[in-house]
Parts: structure tokens; C-alpha cells; sequence
């Protein structure tokens, strides 16, 4: 009893000093110059999750804030602390120095870290651990502490702010092989890497601070948004997720909460940039602790009721009825999904098992009773299971995930999928998984007026319907194409 009581007066003191930290840094506005035209420098040493959370929005953010920034990734993808050690001491020199400036984004290989780190004089410069390990504290040493005197050594700016970058747990359904290391469990590695990072700080008074990116994510997720953070189980997903995390070293930098912010990604609405936001702003006030905000931007459990038809047009092209939601290889997840009232849904549409490409030789007449114009009917998602096809290695099959569906309701999904002037049998079989399983075929080639129908399905307690598409046992076509063009989904009570 007595040692599980000294534990927790150590985490709690480790929380206050980092939590104060944070409230100096902000209150002091340091690496924030007060004239218009002072420069933050801001510099992350690590792989592809810094990649993740500083190339692509920070300096967009920044900028919105009246903050001029110039960011560094010294990056190393799927290397961690003792890989990096070894680089430096082995001169290797295998670092690429991704840096954007005046938002332009340019990328040197086959570089020193050495020269990176004294290419600029960095106010800020953080550390992360490789994902897979970053909940693993017996990784981090000597090599961390390493690290960390080897770049104070090299720096430039007798000023310089050192800190933290705290990753994120994979996604629930990751398939990567780390994730091993914390039973396949989301909420045990988060909490792993949470401790660890702590330690870290606790072994490291150097470290002043913490960019939380890791609980900015676990915060989202009990938004409405969901666990669609990611979009391959453990890098983040291109829009929602790197957004979220770019939002948190908004505010750990320089203070700023990014909570009302107009800037966002294209293919983000403001309801969902706006969760986003107050995750990130959540993370930055509790580092290490869960919040839940399930009622931000709309409730997590959806409650309405559609209209109308939810018609989803799959393809690369963008239809002329606007009935019609465009699900396009563009975005990851499709947010803004409105029913044939143009009224929003709050269903989300994500593609979780990627196609091989996407064409427009499906029918461009059609006699179904899903009433399709052309322009909907011949594009479509397509995927082949069998021999070699262009780039695109074989995929047995291929999903799409409907989530934060009303799940007190009934639904009726109808499918249609269609190749024209195919010289073989190209059938393509359908499977939905929610509460239970449903599955049919249809013959996609020279397909104009057959379509998949199954009624009363019920998604799962979570809202959520898996939708696998592959090819049928009657598929005689030497690689197997398999073909989505559109899907309806009609909701009942």
C-alpha cells in the first residue's frame, strides 16, 4: 500500500511541475516575439508521427494567429531514439530535413543532424520516442539522455526551449505489429505512453514542456468524429487527424488556443474542425488525462433521424446533383454527408480497406430504381484480388465503414455495381457487417439494371456498418475486378 501511495504522489507531483511549466510558457509568451515581424523557429526531431503533426498545418494555424513560424522535421521514418543515436555516432547521415518556410514546404536528404540542428536558431526543439516503444520506458535510455546533450551542445540559441512530443495510441483495429506490445488495447498504450512520458520529464528537467498530441487524438475520439484519427491504424489520418494534432503545438508554442480558428483542411466542415480544435485545447490544459467531450460539434451517439435517402456516389469524379455525396479517394473519411433533403446526417463515411483506383466505365444508362444520373452510374472504387494490374498490388477485397449511424435505427442498403464491355463474367460479392451479417452478388459486367438490396440492418451498439467488397465465386476474369459505383442507405424507425 505504502508504494502504490509513493507512485502517486509522484505522478501527481510530475503532472503540477509539468502542468506549471505549460502555464509559465504560455503566460510568458515565450518563442512568440512581440513585434509582427519576429520568427518562431521551431524544431522536431523524429519519424513520421512529427511528419504527422507539424508539416502540413502548424504553419497555416500560425499564421491565422499573426505568428511567424518556420518549422523543422529532422526525420527518420520508423526510428526512434536508439536508431537515431546510432545515426549521429555512426555519421550515417540518413536524416531528411523537411522544413517549411514562408509555407513552403521542401525536403534535403542524406543529412547530418548536426547541420540540422544548427542550420537555424531553434527556440523550440522537441523529442518522441518511435511509436511502437513510446509507451516503453526501458527504450529510452541512455539514448534519450544522449539526445538530448548532443543537441544542447550543437545549439545556436543560448535560449533555446527543449520538450516532449507526445504520440498517440493506434487506432482500436490496428494491424501493426507494435501494437503487440500493449495487448492490441488502445486505452492501455495511451496510458503507457502517457506514464512514460512523464518519466521522461521527471528523469529530464531539460524538458520544459510537452506538445500532448497523443491525448489531443484520445480527446477526439470521443467526439462524434470517433476512432477515425488514423488512417492506416497508427499514422494520422490526413485531415482530421494531423489537424488535431497541428492545433495542440499551435497552443503549446505560443499560447494561443486554436478554438475558433477559421483556417482548416479542405474536405473539413467547421462543425468538425471545431471539435478538433477543442480537443487539442483540452490536451493542452490536462497533458495527461483523458477528456471527454462527446457533445462537441454534435453528440457521439447520433440521434437523427434522415429525411430523406443517403445516396453516396463513389469515384473520382464529382456529380452535377448535389442529392448525390461524392465519396472521392481524396479524403480518408467523408464528413458532411447530407440526405437527398440536402439536411446533414452525421454519418460518417470512411474508406478503411483501400481499392485499387477508380474509373468511368460503369453504364451511363440505367433502368434500377435507385434513379442514378450518368455521371454517378458509370465512375466507381475498383479492386482486383488476383495477378498484377498497373502499380496496384492484388487486394483480396476492399471496405468502406458507415459510423455514427442512428443506432435505434432500421436500415435498408441498396448496391450498385457495374463494368461495361467486359469480355468475362466479372461478379462482385457485397458483404455488410453490423449486428449481424448480410451478404449477396451481383454481375458487374454489362451491369445496367441490377442492383444488391438488404433490409432491416442494424448497426452495431456504436453506430458503426462495415461494408467489404470482393469478387464473386462466378468472377472468371483473370484478376478478379471487383466494382462499387453507388450505394442508397434509407432509414427506418
Amino acid at each position: 500500500m505504502e508504494t502504490k501511495k509513493r507512485i502517486s504522489w509522484i505522478l501527481l507531483f510530475i503532472f503540477c511541475l509539468n502542468a506549471q511549466a505549460q502555464t509559465e510558457l504560455s503566460a510568458s509568451g515565450e518563442g512568440v516575439g512581440e513585434k509582427p515581424d519576429s520568427l518562431v523557429r521551431v524544431l522536431a526531431i523524429g519519424n513520421s508521427f512529427s511528419q504527422d503533426a507539424v508539416e502540413q498545418y502548424l504553419w497555416e494555424l500560425a499564421s491565422e494567429a499573426g505568428v511567424k513560424m518556420i518549422i523543422g522535421n529532422a526525420y527518420r521514418g520508423g526510428q526512434g531514439f536508439q536508431s537515431h543515436w546510432i545515426d549521429v555516432t555512426e555519421a550515417n547521415n540518413t536524416f531528411e530535413y523537411r522544413k517549411v518556410v514562408d509555407g513552403r514546404r521542401s525536403n534535403t536528404p542524406r543529412m547530418a543532424l548536426a547541420d540540422i540542428i544548427t542550420d537555424e536558431p531553434w527556440q523550440f526543439v522537441t523529442f518522441q520516442q518511435v511509436s511502437q516503444e513510446s509507451g516503453l520506458t526501458a527504450t529510452f535510455e541512455p539514448y534519450l539522455s544522449n539526445l538530448i546533450q548532443y543537441t544542447q551542445g550543437l545549439q545556436t540559441n543560448p535560449d533555446a526551449i527543449f520538450g516532449y512530443h507526445q504520440t498517440w495510441a493506434y487506432s482500436h483495429d490496428s494491424t501493426h505489429g507494435g501494437f503487440a506490445n500493449y495487448g492490441n488495447r488502445q486505452d492501455v498504450m495511451y496510458d503507457s505512453i502517457c506514464h512514460a512520458v512523464q518519466w521522461a520529464m521527471a528523469q529530464h528537467p531539460e524538458l520544459r514542456f510537452v506538445v500532448p498530441s497523443g491525448t489531443a487524438i484520445q480527446n477526439a475520439r470521443t467526439t462524434y468524429l470517433g476512432d477515425n484519427m488514423n488512417r492506416d491504424g497508427y499514422h494520422l489520418d490526413l485531415k482530421m487527424g494531423r489537424y488535431t494534432a497541428a492545433c495542440a503545438w499551435l497552443e503549446v508554442i505560443t499560447g494561443i488556443s486554436p478554438v475558433g480558428f477559421s483556417y482548416h483542411p479542405d474536405g473539413m466542415d467547421y462543425m468538425a474542425a471545431h471539435a478538433c480544435q477543442v480537443a487539442a485545447h483540452e490536451a493542452v490544459a490536462r497533458p495527461f488525462e483523458l477528456t471527454v467531450i462527446d457533445r462537441e460539434g454534435m453528440p457521439a451517439v447520433n440521434d437523427i433521424v434522415p429525411s430523406g435517402l443517403v445516396k453516396l456516389n463513389f469515384g473520382a469524379d464529382h456529380t452535377a446533383d448535389p442529392t448525390w455525396n461524392d465519396i472521392t479517394p481524396g479524403l480518408r473519411t467523408h464528413l458532411n454527408i447530407t440526405d437527398s433533403n440536402m439536411i446533414p446526417t452525421g454519418i460518417l463515411v470512411t474508406v478503411v480497406g483501400d481499392f485499387g483506383g477508380t474509373n468511368r466505365n460503369g453504364a451511363s444508362y440505367t433502368t434500377t430504381k435507385m434513379l442514378m444520373p450518368a455521371d454517378v452510374s458509370r465512375s466507381c472504387f475498383w479492386g482486383y484480388a488476383s495477378g498484377k494490374f498497373g502499380n496496384q498490388g492484388p487486394r483480396q477485397s476492399a471496405s468502406v465503414r458507415l459510423s455514427h449511424l442512428n443506432p435505434a435505427l432500421d436500415y435498408e442498403l441498396t448496391f450498385f455495381s457495374s463494368r461495361m464491355n467486359s469480355q468475362e463474367l466479372r461478379q462482385t460479392s457485397i458483404v455488410v457487417r453490423g449486428e449481424d451479417t448480410w451478404a449477396d452478388a451481383v454481375q458487374s459486367a454489362d451491369n445496367a439494371s441490377e442492383t444488391i438490396t438488404f433490409r432491416h440492418v442494424r448497426p452495431t451498439a456504436d453506430g458503426q456498418l462495415t461494408v467489404t467488397v470482393m469478387p464473386g465465386q462466378q468472377n472468371n476474369n483473370p484478376n478478379r475486378f471487383y466494382y462499387l459505383n453507388a450505394m442508397t442507405v434509407k432509414a427506418k424507425k
